[in-house]
């Protein structure tokens, strides 16, 4: 960045210039150029040099019709041609004869530097071997592919090193490799684009780059792009980076790029609109339907009569009968409560009584037993004695020799000892238990008895209340009215949400990301534009006088001055009056069409900034009625430019070979016999 004694330099300048029209922060403008791949550039890498050096093809061309000798097994003629070429101008030519095969030798050349054949059909089937030399700066390099029906496979080849730069084996590959090969030798990158999509299509434009092939039309001069001052087509305004190619344009491709962004965006921000425009409208469809609902329910409840106390006692039975619903509940459940407690109590009281009357009888039995006198042994039946009766008068059994325990005269009722319950402290906390537990549930049986009752009583309230709502909705107009009042509730409440829902959006459709990248993109587009068009204007005045002096020679001898604009239009002045490029007839089209690629190209190779790889393909210039002398004039003009640049090469195709042998030395002119083919 700039500091405060020192000027900014020009990227710093073109991004502070953004920022201030767009009125955003310089590192949001960074950001937002980088999304979209706007780079700028200020200084273009330094120019290539490429030419053609041999050209050699193989094939079988079919025997004419009529002239088969009635051998059913001939292919047809066999054809091989070969050609090195090398700097200044070069020309392939006939004796006025069409159909030479000049032009197919210029289109194999193109085939083979641009990687896409525009060979006639029945002419690519014909090949079976084509071999291409070319330098590029200073390496030579070979393209060499075999062709099956029409399907071409082969190498690229650097004839210094010996390694293969890449390898191919059908048309579609072919192009794809070259083209990328190409762009990085020359330094070039693809020219972004974007088209509307067809008719009935939504959506954004649809982005593509062009790419070598594009470029390589500037290498190319032929009739069929005669409508164009540069290239052979106006599409994607290619004339215009055409142009910016051969004067070395700085800040061209970053005009192109932001354009094409600043389209793509402007597109995605119109459909975001007319969403965000179609929501709106179908929120406010929904909120007049909600609107217009609630206004004719409102108007339906103002025809009602006012019920007056009715009203209010509709309201009142409707809040006894929830009070009575929830007194119901709770009644139930406090029911359910007591008869688990009681039931729990119940269970206790029956094992208690249980084990007390078992321990009772217990005692009974051992009391009776206690009392009988044995006379005899209830094991072997032997007589008890008197002296043995005598011992229990110690203490002891008059049967074994046991300890008694002192008997007990007569049975009280309290339990003897038994499994537990030896003493009679045992058997009175058993009672005492059992007394407590009858007690309890006495209780819970009584607290039992008022829960059914307080539940009956809630039950026989919530009918009551039931009945009580029945009836005064029974009442005439009642009900109508209830109903209307909850729809008028309703309504309100919807209107209500639903205004309140959007009140607070913002940017629902998210507008105002893509309203700043267009600020940002129209911004960078403005600012390279005035740089890229300063940077043309800048030398084209000297381009124009170039072109008036080379047309004059070229037997425009009306010309008075021309226009070259910085879309690679042209404006003509000549006898008089102005026209446009486009109006002039074919033979002056071509005149200016090649005075003017000699004048772009002279100034770039003057100048050193051209980007023009200094190759020049001309087919047919003495087509379009130029006189003899006019076309040597033009030949002329070609070998003196390439005689100031020694790194140029023009090849040239033409009908006319006697009448540019006086131009083209004899070494550089390929000229087929009279009447007879190139190849």
């Amino acid at each position: 960045m700039s500091t405060k004694n020192e000027a900014p330099g020009p990227v710093e300048a073109w991004l502070e210039e953004i920022a201030k029209a767009a009125g955003q922060e310089l590192d949001v403008v960074k950001a937002v150029l980088a999304e979209h791949g706007v780079r700028p550039q200020t200084a273009l890498p330094r120019p290539h040099s490429l030419r053609v050096t041999e050209v050699e093809f193989k094939g079988v061309r079919p025997a004419p019709a009529g002239e088969h000798d009635g051998n059913a097994d001939r292919e047809g003629d066999p054809f091989d041609f070969q050609w090195k070429p090398g700097p200044g101008v070069w020309c392939l030519a006939s004796s006025g004869k069409n159909e030479a095969g000049k032009s197919s030798v210029l289109e194999i050349i193109l085939w083979c530097l641009r990687g896409r054949s525009g060979l006639q059909r029945d002419v690519q089937s014909w090949l079976r071997q084509v071999r291409t030399e070319f330098v590029l700066d200073d390496e030579t390099l070979v393209v060499e592919m075999t062709v099956a029906d029409s399907k071409p496979a082969g190498t690229v080849v650097s004839k210094d090193t010996g390694s293969t730069l890449f390898s191919f084996d059908n048309a579609a590959t072919f192009e794809e490799l070259m083209d990328a090969f190409m762009l990085e030798r020359l330094g070039l990158e693809p020219l972004r684009i974007q088209q509307k999509r067809p008719e009935g299509v939504d959506g954004p434009p649809l982005t593509g780059e062009l790419s070598w092939p594009a470029y390589a039309s500037a290498l190319h001069i032929n009739r069929s792009g005669l409508g164009h001052l540069l290239g052979n087509e106006a599409r994607n305004a290619l004339p215009t980076r055409l142009l910016e190619l051969f004067l070395g344009a700085p800040w061209a491709a970053t005009m192109v790029s932001a354009a094409v962004a600043q389209k793509l965006v402007t597109a995605q921000l119109s459909a975001a609109k007319a969403r965000a425009q179609a929501e709106a409208a179908e929120r406010q469809s929904k909120i007049d339907e909600l609107d217009r609902s609630f206004q004719q329910a409102q108007d339906r409840l103002d025809a009602l009569p006012d019920l007056g106390q009715s009203a209010a006692n509709l309201n009142a039975s409707y809040q006894a009968l929830a009070e009575a619903t929830e007194a119901a509940g709770t009644a139930q459940r406090e029911l359910a409560e007591a008869r688990t407690q009681h039931d729990e109590l119940e269970q206790q009281r029956q094992s208690l009584a249980a084990l007390v009357h078992a321990s009772h009888e217990a005692a009974l039995a051992k009391a009776f037993f206690h009392t009988l006198k044995p006379t005899v042994c209830p094991r072997c039946d032997a007589h008890v004695t008197q002296d043995q009766w005598a011992r229990e008068d110690e203490g002891h059994c008059s049967l074994c020799t046991s300890q008694l325990r002192p008997a007990t005269p007569q049975y009280d009722g309290t339990p003897a000892d038994e499994e537990g319950l030896d003493d009679v402290d045992d058997d009175q906390e058993l009672r005492q238990t059992l007394a407590q537990v009858q007690q309890a549930v006495e209780t819970a049986a009584t607290a039992l008895a008022d829960k059914q009752a307080q539940a009956t009583d809630a039950a026989a309230t919530l009918v009551h209340a039931q009945t009580t709502l029945q009836d005064a909705l029974a009442r005439p107009a009642t009900g109508d009215r209830r109903a209307v009042e909850l729809e008028v509730a309703r309504l309100r409440g919807a209107l209500d949400e639903r205004q309140g829902r959007f009140d607070d959006l913002g940017d629902p459709a998210g507008l105002a990301p893509l309203q700043r990248d267009q600020d940002i993109l129209k911004a960078a587009e403005k600012a390279a534009h005035a740089r890229r068009t300063q940077a043309l204007k800048e030398v084209l005045q000297a381009v124009q006088s170039d072109i008036v002096t080379m047309g004059r020679q070229l037997g425009l001898e009306m010309l008075e001055a021309v226009e070259l604009g910085t879309s690679a239009t042209l404006k003509v002045w000549k006898g008089g009056q102005h026209q446009p490029y486009g109006s002039l007839t074919e033979g002056e089209q071509l005149r200016l069409k090649i005075v003017t690629t000699t004048a772009l190209l002279r100034h770039g190779i003057r100048t050193g900034v051209g980007r023009h790889p200094g190759l020049l393909i001309i087919d047919s210039p003495g087509a379009e009625e130029v006189d003899r002398g006019d076309l040597e004039l033009m030949l002329q003009g070609l070998v003196q430019l390439t005689e100031t640049a020694p790194q140029l090469q023009v090849v040239i195709a033409t009908a006319r070979g006697q009448e540019v042998a006086s131009v083209i030395p004899t070494d550089q002119l390929r000229l087929a016999p009279t009447g007879e083919r190139l190849w």
